[in-house]
């Protein structure tokens, strides 16, 4: 039996690798091209001209390279992509500095022309989340005076070394989605609809208690295959909004004082100087951390697990996220960080 094994083997057609073949040297200026648009320490521009054509279906007048979107003429500065209203605004946003403009109307000077503004901004935006390299972070259901998405943006930032970004509320899914760069390791978007989510279809879902269920289960359900929902374990809405993020093929994960919580706060104490030092156990691990004084609102500590899983769940260092809840201190000072 092994003689016929070794001679059918013997027989067998050897099996071409198409990683053996002949390759072709690239030639200087494409490799010089390349080495330009990947080097870390240059500023890689945001839209170019015939990109984001492609991604508005629209018409190239006029090559130019962007890096910053500007939608009003005041926030025109020079190397802007400028969404024009008109032809006056247009020409004002180029003379201004502007690198090009995305516009309805022919101008003088470098733009791409499109047939409707509105639905050119979708496509572009559409387009951007696609490109992006970046887990895509919704947060919803947490009190409008809460810096959660400040504090996470700097945990976030630290843990990337400065390859973090979040949205400008503001602005709307389809503009904020549009001023993304392709580059960044995590994008933060506060969703106020499920309509936002269905556009952003985000990878991690932080959500805090004051959600209304519908939306919350909505959100949950537009989770991408293989990511995850930190969920409030105290809500009435939790076993609702983890059945979706779990059929939606995301892992869960709970925060709050339930025993059954993943991430369950088991005590607080306030220091002298005013910081609060939490406790909590992370999957059987205790774990403690302190807020800077006046970071949280008093009984805001479950913020800072939200905050936490949100880590976890994105695979940034925990660490990063001690060092943001700490706040910003003095050079001097040594800040409380985590302890295990």
């Amino acid at each position: 039996m092994k003689s016929v094994l070794k001679t059918a083997a013997l027989k067998s057609p050897p099996v071409k690798n198409s990683a053996l073949k002949t390759i072709r040297p690239v030639p200087d200026a494409t490799r010089m091209a390349i080495i330009e648009e990947s080097d870390a320490g240059g500023e890689r521009p945001l839209w170019r001209a015939h990109t984001l054509a492609m991604a508005a279906d629209g018409t190239v007048h006029g090559d130019f390279a962007a890096n910053h979107v500007a939608f009003t003429p005041g926030e025109v500065q020079r190397g802007s992509l400028y969404i024009a209203q008109g032809e006056v605004d247009a020409m004002a946003a180029l003379q201004n500095g502007a690198a090009g403009c995305l516009s309805v109307h022919r101008v003088r000077g470098p733009h791409v022309l499109v047939d409707d503004i509105h639905l050119a901004l979708a496509r572009i935006a559409r387009a951007s989340r696609n490109r992006s390299r970046a887990t895509m972070t919704a947060l919803a259901g947490f009190a409008a005076d809460s810096i959660i998405d400040t504090v996470l943006h700097d945990a976030l930032d630290r843990a990337s070394r400065g390859m973090a970004w979040s949205a400008d509320a503001e602005l709307g899914m389809a503009a904020s989605l549009c001023t993304l760069a392709a580059d960044r390791n995590h994008a933060i978007f506060t969703l106020d609809n499920a309509d936002d989510a269905r556009a952003l279809r985000p990878h991690l879902f932080v959500s805090g208690p004051t959600l209304d269920h519908k939306v919350g289960e909505s959100i949950a359900a537009t989770l991408q295959a293989g990511g995850a929902a930190v969920l409030p374990a105290d809500s009435c809405d939790f076993a609702a909004w983890r059945a979706a993020a779990l059929d939606a093929g995301a892992q869960v994960y709970g925060y709050g004082r339930k025993p059954s919580a993943d991430i369950r706060l088991i005590d607080t104490v306030t220091l002298d100087d005013g910081s609060v030092l939490v406790t909590a156990d992370m999957m059987g691990r205790a774990m403690c951390w302190s807020l800077a004084e006046g970071l949280f609102e008093e009984g805001d500590a479950l913020e800072s697990l939200a905050i936490m899983g949100a880590m976890r769940a994105a695979g940034a260092s925990l660490g990063a996220a001690a060092l943001a809840l700490c706040g910003h201190v003095e050079e001097d000072e040594q800040p409380l960080a985590v302890a295990v």
